[in-house]
């Protein structure tokens, strides 16, 4: 039970304590209390109800990625996700260049190995191999070899085919 529930809980209990010693008093102010004890508790359930809500959209904002919620792109600054400034990267971006190089072409393509990462000025070179089906079904995939460069961050090339060398 959250702590919301269990002060409504508590607050009707002391109210109604308070409603029935009243009525020994005067049975005007017993009904005044009581009317106010299920304001009071009717005012508990709204804010119950409230609160679950808000919490249900700030769990859906979180899991979408957005910290305030306030609609899709609400205060979010597009990411560079195509960015690849280390090595890893590069080769990351690389690898799903070539395979979307493959798909171009018609071909289930999957990058298999990275044969080498040269370093050069203003960026990198990668070469690799991809293996690349016509279908899920294909027994026999064909193997590629595929030389991607990175400058300044960025795919800027990627050759894709038999000509490249292969393991």
């Amino acid at each position: 039970m959250n702590k919301l529930g269990v002060f409504a809980a508590l607050s009707a209990t002391l109210l109604g304590s308070t409603a029935a010693s009243a009525q020994l008093v005067d049975p005007a102010l017993s009904r005044d209390i009581g009317r106010a004890v299920g304001e009071a508790a009717v005012a508990a359930e709204r804010a119950a109800a409230d609160a679950a809500v808000s919490a249900r959209e700030a769990w859906r904002a979180a899991r979408q990625g957005y910290s305030e919620g306030g609609g899709r792109y609400a205060g979010r600054v597009a990411p560079a996700q195509d960015f690849a400034g280390t090595e890893d990267a590069a080769v990351d971006a690389c690898a799903q260049a070539a395979e979307q190089q493959g798909y171009d072409r018609g071909y289930r393509a999957v990058v298999r190995d990275i044969d080498g990462v040269e370093r050069i000025p203003g960026g990198w070179n990668v070469d690799g191999v991809v293996d690349a089906r016509r279908g899920w079904r294909d027994p026999r995939p064909e193997s590629w070899g595929f030389r991607c460069a990175v400058r300044d961050g960025r795919v800027v090339n990627v050759d894709l085919g038999h000509e490249f060398a292969r393991r």
